[in-house]
């Protein structure tokens, strides 16, 4: 058995620098494959690592609450999911619909603002297969919630 590796984590926080670290890469990774980079295309590799994260954090905040209280409340996790996300996904949603009446046209702003009132549900990955969007197309780069459906997708994951 190899050594055993030390977490280390701020006391008050509980920030981890190794989940920082992989979650840095992963950015990383995810831009230079939108910039083009030429031997980048790991972009896909970077949103299951956010994802993989994702379920190790919240699995780690779970077992720690029952660990702690002996049992599980929903209603605590999810309130803590919507005091986490909420704040910046509406600002999201309200500065980009607020921004968009200033450069887009009346047909593209009712598209985007469709996708601003699914973004608000975390459900426009299900829009954009309905609507069967191609997420590599030059015709949505324009959506200023395409990248959205990543958090939608988590947010199902919580919630089912």
């Amino acid at each position: 058995m190899g050594p055993a590796v030390r977490v280390i984590r701020s006391p008050q926080s509980g920030f981890r620098p190794d989940i920082e670290g992989m979650r840095g890469i992963a950015v990383l990774l995810v831009v230079l494959f939108h910039c083009g980079v030429p031997g980048f295309s790991g972009g896909f590799t970077g949103v299951d690592v956010f994802f993989a994260l994702s379920g190790y954090l919240m699995t780690g905040l779970i077992v720690a609450e029952v660990e702690r209280t002996g049992k599980l409340s929903l209603r605590n996790f999810y309130a803590r999911r919507v005091r986490r996300l909420l704040p910046a996904s509406g600002l999201l949603v309200v500065g980009t619909l607020l921004m968009g009446w200033a450069v887009y046209s009346p047909i593209e702003m009712a598209r985007y603002a469709k996708s601003a009132y699914y973004t608000s549900l975390y459900a426009s990955n299900f829009l954009f297969m309905h609507d069967a969007v191609n997420y590599f197309a030059s015709d949505v780069a324009t959506n200023p919630y395409l990248h959205t459906w990543s958090l939608a997708v988590e947010e199902q994951f919580y919630l089912f």
